[in-house]
C-alpha cells in the first residue's frame, strides 16, 4: 500500500482516481473503469508469464485471453461491455448482462459504415474549415475597408461612454462569426463518432442555418449590398455557398447514417433480449 494515496487521471472519462493501492487495481468513481496500480505486475493472474489483455471489472484481476470472459449489457441505452474472469461469483455478478458472443458482434458491426463516414468528415470538414477562411476573408476585408479607404463611412459606428470608436461593430460581430464557424468546425469533427453522428448532423444542420442568418444579417446591417465595387461581396458569397452546401450535404449525410446506426443497434439490443 503507498504510503500516500495519490491521485491520477481515469483513462477513459478523465475523471480522478484514487490510487490507494500500488500493487492492485482500483476503479474510476465515475465510470467504473479499473485503472492498473503503478507497480502492479501486467500479466495474467493465472498465468504469470502471459501478459494481461484484460482487468476483471469485478474482483481487478488480470486476465489473459484463455481467462477472460466477456458480456454485453444495456447501460444507459449504449451496449456496454462487462470483462469477468471465470470464477462463478464474478460472472454472478455480470449475470444482468449477456455473453458476448459472435452473434453481437456481427449485429453490433460498424464496418458497414466506414467508407460513408470518411466522406462525411471530409466533406463536413471541408465546408467548415472554407467557413473559418470565409469568416477570416470577412473580418480582414472589413477591417481595411474601414481604416484604409473611404468606405468606412458606409459601415455603422458604436458609441461607447460618449466616443464613437470606428471599427468597433466589425470586430465584435465578426469575432462571433469567427467564434461560431469555429463551433461549426468542431461539431463537423464529431459525425465521425458512432455515438454522437446522428446528434452531430442535427446540430450542425442548425449551426449552419443560424450562420446563413446571421451572415445576412450582417450584410443588411452594414450595407455591403451598396459597395461600388461587388468583388468582394461576391468573393464571400461565393465562398459561403460552397462550404455551406459542403456542411448540407455533410450533415445530412450523417443524419442519415447515424439514423441507421441507431436502427442496426436497437435491432441488436431487442435480438439479444437487451432493454430496448
Amino acid at each position: 500500500m503507498s504510503a500516500t494515496p495519490d491521485m491520477i487521471s481515469c483513462p477513459v472519462c478523465g475523471g480522478k482516481v484514487l490510487i490507494e493501492f500500488d500493487d492492485k487495481v482500483s476503479h474510476c468513481g465515475y465510470c467504473a473503469s479499473p485503472v492498473l496500480g503503478p507497480s502492479q505486475s501486467r500479466n495474467c493472474t493465472n498465468h504469470p508469464d502471459v501478459l494481461a489483455k484484460e482487468v476483471c471489472h469485478v474482483c481487478g484481476d488480470l486476465l489473459c485471453e484463455e481467462c477472460v470472459e466477456k458480456r454485453v449489457g444495456d447501460y444507459g441505452g449504449k451496449l456496454l461491455t462487462i470483462v469477468n474472469c471465470t470464477r462463478p461469483d464474478c460472472i454472478a455478478a455480470s449475470d444482468w448482462a449477456k455473453p458476448l458472443n459472435e452473434e453481437y458482434q456481427r449485429l453490433a458491426n460498424m464496418e458497414w459504415a466506414d467508407r460513408a463516414d470518411n466522406i462525411i468528415l471530409r466533406v463536413t470538414g471541408g465546408g467548415a474549415v472554407i467557413m473559418m477562411i470565409f469568416e477570416l476573408i470577412f473580418i480582414l476585408g472589413m477591417l481595411f475597408m474601414q481604416y484604409f479607404t473611404s468606405l468606412g463611412s458606409l459601415f455603422p459606428t458604436w458609441v461607447v461612454a460618449g466616443v464613437v470608436i470606428p471599427g468597433l461593430p466589425i470586430i465584435v460581430l465578426m469575432v462571433m462569426g469567427n467564434l461560431l464557424a469555429a463551433f461549426l468546425l468542431q461539431t463537423a469533427l464529431q459525425v465521425y463518432v458512432h455515438e454522437r453522428q446522428l446528434g452531430s448532423g442535427v446540430l450542425l444542420l442548425f449551426v449552419l442555418i443560424i450562420e446563413a442568418v446571421f451572415l445576412l444579417w450582417r450584410g443588411l446591417y452594414f450595407n455591403l449590398r451598396q459597395l461600388p465595387d461587388p468583388t468582394f461581396l461576391l468573393t464571400l458569397l461565393s465562398a459561403f455557398i460552397i462550404g455551406a452546401f459542403l456542411i448540407l450535404i455533410g450533415s445530412i449525410g450523417a443524419i442519415y447514417i447515424g439514423n441507421k446506426k441507431r436502427i442496426q443497434l436497437k435491432r441488436a439490443r431487442e435480438k439479444l433480449g437487451l432493454s430496448a
